[in-house]
């Protein structure tokens, strides 16, 4: 493989590795805090994320994946963006903290809530500073840093909660604990840059701020499309509804979220490629594209289609049984992440060949249809309104960006990306319904090793991913012959 090629596959896989120690903690998670929570609290729990999201964009503002591209640019400037942008963010979070905290007492929710959403906004302004140091490490394409400190984040939350949530069975336990690991990765990834990098230069610099502010604006606006579609749903849910039905949405929606750790792990590896292939290797954008969605493509297909097999079995071992309603739920809206995984591929493709207008204007857009809908729908069908609208906007994302892709002449979707995959899965899906009887623990395993078989036998891996599985493959019969 050439270097290049081999540089993003370790960086994919020490990333990936991360996201799925991730996944695996976050499910151990859910279980000891819906079970101790109730549905209720696991409810308000979740809609302060929901209701803080929906405000996220002024935590960064679109600043940290503009310093990513840049950086990536240019990396003998790191000390400097690096600790000017620090500087701008800690303004940037005490400001949006304070809006937020004035929002949410002056929406009138009862104290539970309220103090949810005060540690939780706590928690979003540390992390907005921690994303510039994961963004330069990004851009420095240390991406087994970011999968340790990733690791290490998961790791904490998932030991303090697992330890200290059935003696102190409240809302605020497990957002405080949050919120201390948050302060703790903060520190731990900044003394890291130092040995790393170097100290930042921290310095007001009000050029260079007016400067990232202006062109990250549209990137900002673009966030607050993203927010609306995303988690107006759920906020307008708790409004309608009630904390339970949040909380049964929830069971379903958090194990789609933690899905997402995949394509975020993905998209962290390659928007800093394509950011500098754009301007030093063009003709290498249209290959890293291609191979990037037919990848994307063999994770999602097999996920939908194995989850919505298996959701029941699923719920009876995460949830207790008061959380059942929320298994059509994940079957429905495990769906959108087909096109989903593709849209975080394409969005950030086109922000790094400064197409950040046109995605700004179909966020907004799809924010403002989503919310629309949700409005209208929510209200009379509940919680099960929200994975078809899921679906609905994740359809809305994907075939305009495919449009624009194109006419800039990337031509890097093939229907191929799709057949293979879906054959394969239903191999999967064949086994998997001879085995049923079998726990869930055993099929999920004999489920991949099937469609990985299957997979292969279709032809539907690329070069760098059959080059990859022959080196273990080597490696692992050296020690035999």
């Amino acid at each position: 493989m050439p270097t290049q090629t081999k540089k993003i596959t370790l960086d994919t896989a020490a990333l990936f590795f991360g996201k799925v120690v991730g996944l695996l903690l976050g499910i151990v998670r859910l279980n000891f805090l819906a079970r101790y929570l109730g549905v209720a609290g696991f409810g308000i729990l979740n809609f302060a994320t929901y209701f803080c999201s929906l405000f996220q964009v002024l935590f960064d503002f679109g600043i940290s994946q503009l310093l990513t591209r840049e950086l990536a640019r240019d990396l003998s400037r790191s000390r400097e963006l690096v600790g000017k942008t620090v500087l701008l963010k800690i303004i940037i979070v005490f400001i949006s903290s304070l809006l937020l905290g004035i929002i949410a007492l002056t929406s009138h929710f009862d104290r539970v809530t309220n103090w949810a959403i005060l540690l939780t906004t706590l928690a979003f302004a540390i992390n907005g500073i921690s994303m510039v140091f994961l963004s330069a490490y990004q851009a420095h394409r240390k991406m087994v840093l970011v999968s340790i400190t990733t690791m290490m984040n998961d790791l904490l939350v998932s030991i303090a909660i697992i330890l200290l949530i059935a003696q102190f069975p409240y809302v605020v336990t497990a957002l405080i604990i949050t919120a201390l690991v948050s302060f703790l990765n903060l520190g731990i990834l900044f003394v890291v840059y130092i040995r790393l990098v170097g100290m930042p230069v921290m310095r007001i610099d009000t050029s260079l701020w007016k400067a990232l502010v202006k062109e990250s604006a549209p990137i900002a606006v673009s966030s607050i499309g993203i927010s609306a579609y995303m988690f107006a749903g759920p906020t307008i849910l708790k409004y309608t509804r009630g904390d339970v039905e949040v909380g049964v949405f929830s069971s379903a929606y958090k194990l789609i979220s933690i899905l997402t750790l995949i394509p975020t792990a993905v998209t962290q590896v390659l928007y800093p490629i394509f950011s500098d292939f754009y301007i030093n290797a063009k003709e290498k954008l249209e290959k890293a594209l291609a191979d990037s969605l037919r990848v994307m493509c063999l994770i999602s297909i097999p996920f939908a289609v194995g989850t919505v097999l298996l959701a029941p079995r699923i719920f009876d071992v995460l949830y207790p049984q008061e959380f059942r309603a929320g298994i059509v739920v994940l079957q429905v809206m495990i769906l959108a992440i087909v096109t989903g995984y593709m849209n975080w591929i394409f969005s950030s493709f086109l922000l790094a060949i400064n197409e950040q207008v046109f995605s700004m204007r179909l966020s907004l857009a799809t924010g403002v249809t989503v919310f629309l809908v949700s409005f209208v729908l929510i209200p009379r069908f509940g919680l099960m309104a929200l994975p078809f609208i899921a679906i609905a906007a994740e359809f809305i994302l994907f075939f305009p960006q495919l449009w624009h892709i194109g006419n800039k002449g990337f031509h890097s979707f093939h229907i191929t990306f799709l057949t293979k995959p879906l054959l394969a899965s239903l191999a999967m899906a064949i086994m998997l319904f001879m085995i049923r009887n079998l726990t869930v623990f055993v099929l999920i395993p004999i489920g991949i090793a099937t469609y990985g078989v299957s997979i292969y036998v279709a032809k539907g891996l690329g070069e760098q991913e059959r080059s990859l599985l022959r080196g273990i493959y080597k490696r692992a019969m050296a020690p035999l012959s």
